[in-house]
């Protein structure tokens, strides 16, 4: 189980996680606590054959939220892949691939920037399982039954 995704985003594929300061970040600026921001995040999201989609109508999340938990995610993950090689993702670098990718007057739709932000959430929240790397968990043994004399 890990916390972070790595997702193809931009000119490159980035890894996005949320650490503590990300989070606290992120409940200042939206003024919301990360289990409530998590919870509307998900208003409107569903699954259907191993595929998450969100169907917008439904959705209750504000473009603020979305674009700092991405902006944040970047910072926390600090690493991308571009053009063959590895890359460390400044705050300043973050902020740029957030306008650059994300925002809509750059003629990108915000259910982007919603698919991308409720990866990050759930993965801080839950956990995220990467396919194939799914290890058989032991349970655990029942204690063995002992007479009261």
């Amino acid at each position: 189980m890990q916390t972070h995704r790595d997702l193809e985003f931009g000119d490159g594929t980035y890894r996005f996680m949320l650490t503590m300061a990300g989070i606290l970040a992120i409940e200042e600026k939206c003024k919301s606590r990360i289990g409530a921001i998590h919870r509307h995040l998900l208003a409107g999201r569903y699954t259907k054959d191993n595929v998450d989609f969100g169907y917008s109508l439904e959705g209750d999340y504000g473009a603020v939220e979305l674009l700092e938990i991405c902006r944040q995610g970047l910072i926390g993950g600090n690493s991308g892949f571009v053009d063959g090689r590895d890359i460390t993702v400044s705050d300043h670098l973050a902020t740029h691939l957030v306008r650059t990718y994300l925002h809509p007057e750059n003629g990108r739709p915000i259910i982007k920037a919603w698919d991308i932000a409720t990866a990050i959430v759930q993965a801080c929240v839950i956990g995220y399982e990467p396919e194939g790397d799914v290890k058989k968990k032991k349970l655990p043994r029942k204690p063995k039954a002992t007479a009261v004399s």
